[in-house]
């Protein structure tokens, strides 16, 4: 199957709360993926398509926590769901950069 997204996934492992635009709560779940675009979280939180969510994502590798302001699940499966990334302030999308850049797998120098 041929991957058609935007902006490529990058595999991690992040601590991740949210809260939901229906209800202030915050939650918890860990981010298993993320891109420019968005990114998969893993929670027993139930989702639905289309919740409107704020995310606050804990990097260990960045001193502050990217804040997503606006954010939509686009699906959900199984206890996990996608979230795509609507609106993030210049300083947490250059934030966020920083950790793809981080996070971005080095490729091996070939012999």
């Amino acid at each position: 199957m041929i991957e058609c997204r935007e902006h490529p996934r990058i595999p991690i492992e992040l601590r991740v709360l949210f809260s939901t635009t229906e209800q202030t709560e915050i939650r918890q779940g860990t981010m298993f993926d993320i891109s420019a675009g968005g990114c998969a979280v893993t929670s027993t939180i139930s989702m639905s398509p289309g919740t409107g969510v704020q995310l606050l994502i804990h990097a260990t590798d960045l001193a502050v926590p990217i804040t997503v302001h606006s954010a939509a699940v686009r699906w959900v499966k199984h206890g996990e769901f996608g979230v795509e990334f609507l609106r993030l302030t210049d300083l947490d999308r250059s934030r966020l950069q920083r950790l793809l850049h981080l996070a971005r797998p080095q490729s091996v120098p070939q012999d």
